[in-house]
């Protein structure tokens, strides 16, 4: 994992850099996660052309999206909106249902994932945190890259440390938000694992229930690996 560092987006990391099973090393500069990319120098964006991430994967809705742009839905990039609900979650324990809830809705993460076996260089996903629906995303992407649990766990984890000040300043201006709403605890993504391999068992299976065909799936791995 590699913080790419930007003035005002906090929480924007390369996916690359983790070691799986089988000693295969994921490639930086192919899949890059982050909260929202609002405001961003030029330099920052031409930091992301010169390394191919040149395909946006906006995960917010479409009310999110009306609000606040996206600085990267411009013509040097391929940007998708693709509205992926977040969970109105009112108690801690419910978290980890939300996070299944994402991942069982079929139509949107299969779109998801169709756009990103098919785009030609690197991606960017990102939501307005960059921890809950992007994290989502992220633990599906390591799934398939099948690297360790605790690697999955960490990558998520380190979400809180990078949005932590951002998110004091939302709490002071919104005291009745939940006092958990801004964490990543490594509890929520463990459970969440859990649940996962109780419902679908694999990655495999959980790509066939998108209906991402082996080839979209070989696709993915080779953005990753080679």
């Amino acid at each position: 994992m590699r913080r790419i560092i930007c003035k005002n987006v906090s929480n924007m990391r390369d996916l690359g850099g983790y070691c799986n099973k089988e000693g295969k090393v994921i490639k930086f500069n192919r899949f890059i996660r982050s909260n929202l990319p609002y405001e961003m120098t030029n330099q920052e964006i031409k930091y992301l052309l010169d390394n191919k991430i040149n395909t946006i994967i906006d995960l917010r809705r479409k009310d999110e999206v009306e609000r606040k742009k996206n600085c990267l839905n411009r013509e040097e990039f391929n940007y998708y909106n693709i509205s992926v609900k977040s969970n109105n979650i009112k108690l801690e324990e419910d978290i980890t249902i939300g996070y299944m809830k994402t991942i069982s809705d079929k139509e949107t993460i299969s779109q998801v994932f169709n756009i990103i076996a098919n785009s030609k260089d690197g991606v960017l996903f990102n939501c307005t945190a960059g921890k809950d629906r992007t994290g989502v995303v992220a633990m599906l992407l390591l799934l398939l890259a099948d690297v360790y649990d605790d690697d999955i766990i960490a990558d998520y984890s380190v979400s809180y440390i990078y949005i932590r000040e951002k998110m004091k300043k939302m709490n002071k201006d919104n005291p009745d938000l939940p006092s958990f709403f801004d964490r990543s605890k490594l509890e929520y993504m463990e459970e969440t694992l859990k649940l996962f391999r109780q419902k679908y068992k694999n990655i495999n299976n959980y790509m066939e229930y998108l209906g991402i065909s082996e080839k979209e799936v070989n696709l993915i791995k080779h953005k990753l690996f080679d």
